[in-house]
């Protein structure tokens, strides 16, 4: 009695696709040869231009006009309370010793135009401007 397998087929049916894949396999290693080593990457390197990224992007210094004026500022940050908050500072050496200051902002723009704000009601206050002038900024 002859033995038969259950697709009607005799032979070994997975040995045609395991061939297969061994000459696929084969044919990537010729068309695809190993790679030479190539030089390591300095880690050190990767690292201290990340961190000027960061830096270079957190930190910000930059000049405005304020009702004429040329002002400097300064933005950077801080972190309170395991979150990362912005502080600016607003000073036009030109024209005032007056000196705006913001608290903690969580967006750096929030920060510098509550600074900016806040220099302006001192210049008020000391009579250097009115509300008028001021009132964009107020």
């Amino acid at each position: 009695m002859a033995s038969a397998s259950p697709s009607g087929k005799s032979g070994v049916s997975g040995t045609p696709h395991l061939l297969q894949l061994v000459f696929v396999g084969v044919v990537l290693l010729l068309v695809f040869p190993t790679p030479t080593p190539a030089t390591p990457i300095d880690l050190t390197s990767v690292i201290s231009l990340l961190a000027d990224n960061v830096i270079d992007r957190l930190f910000s210094e930059g000049q405005m006009t304020l009702l004429g004026h040329r002002c400097t500022y300064k933005k950077q940050p801080r972190i309170y309370s395991w979150q990362l908050q912005y502080q600016a500072e607003v000073f036009c050496p030109g024209w005032t010793s007056l000196n705006g200051k913001s608290g903690r902002y969580l967006s750096s723009n929030t920060a510098l135009r509550e600074a900016t704000k806040n220099l302006m009601k001192q210049a008020v206050d000391k009579g250097l401007v009115t509300k008028e002038e001021a009132g964009e900024w107020l």
